[in-house]
């Protein structure tokens, strides 16, 4: 269980409410706040009340303070050392209400890689050799409670990264914790950006730096074309929503 904590001028020994709006993680330091595995996207279901958030990876998690000075140790919402993959957490309010001060969390999923580790960097058990993937990032609900993963991380394909590939879209079941990868992105790029039709029927994506490292990729021009980022539209074949 956790419980909300207060960020105010009171609470902070900060001048103002802008203040703390401004320097919001000085403010959580300064009432002891969990240190969180780097939180990227936020996703609310759209029937239920339940958060979920992206902590996409912390090398340093029980290695060495935050650049804010604070201690990172591992356990609760961030249960590894050097945290190379990330996890998504979620959150359920008490009484269902999101203004209550407390609510019960678990761990999603842990992202790993199981074709390279039999411990805890292999990852949640619903992580597997054909879903695998590292650095949970974007993070997006559609209409049917259907939870869509993006990535934003090691695209090495060697070492802790090897099969893992480029970054990628994943779609899970938030009821089951099933997750199957939906698309992968060109070379060294982000997958970044989700949103819908009016009509449900065509889903657009944005892929964000290809070639960024080395020039590898000429998306989505090909032959020798210099590689630009690009919004993707994707619809079904026969015609019906996503999502």
């Amino acid at each position: 269980s956790g419980a909300w904590l207060a960020l105010t001028p009171e609470t902070t020994g900060m001048a103002s409410a802008a203040e703390v709006a401004v320097h919001a993680r000085m403010a959580g330091s300064t009432v002891g706040a969990t240190t969180m595995d780097r939180p990227e996207w936020v996703a609310a279901h759209p029937a239920r009340a339940e958060v979920y958030c992206c902590l996409t990876n912390n090398k340093n998690r029980g290695k060495k303070p935050n650049k804010g000075g604070d201690p990172t140790p591992v356990g609760g919402p961030n249960p590894r050392a050097g945290n190379k993959y990330g996890q998504i957490v979620r959150w359920r309010p008490a009484g269902g209400d999101h203004t209550a001060a407390g609510f019960e969390w678990d761990l999603f999923v842990v992202a790993g890689n199981p074709a390279v580790h039999d411990d805890d960097r292999a990852g949640s058990a619903n992580v597997t050799p054909d879903n695998m993937f590292n650095s949970p990032d974007g993070l997006m609900f559609d209409s049917k409670g259907g939870l869509w993963i993006q990535t934003d991380g090691n695209y090495k394909n060697e070492g802790d990264f090897a099969g893992q590939g480029n970054n990628q879209m994943l779609y899970a079941d938030a009821d089951t914790g099933e997750i199957n990868r939906f698309l992968v992105g060109p070379q060294e790029c982000e997958v970044t950006g989700i949103c819908w039709s009016r009509d449900r029927k065509t889903m657009f994506v944005g892929l964000q730096h290809p070639g960024a490292k080395g020039g590898s990729s000429h998306f989505p021009g090909g032959g020798e074309t210099v590689p630009r980022s690009t919004v993707i539209a994707i619809t079904r074949d026969d015609g019906g929503e996503i999502g």
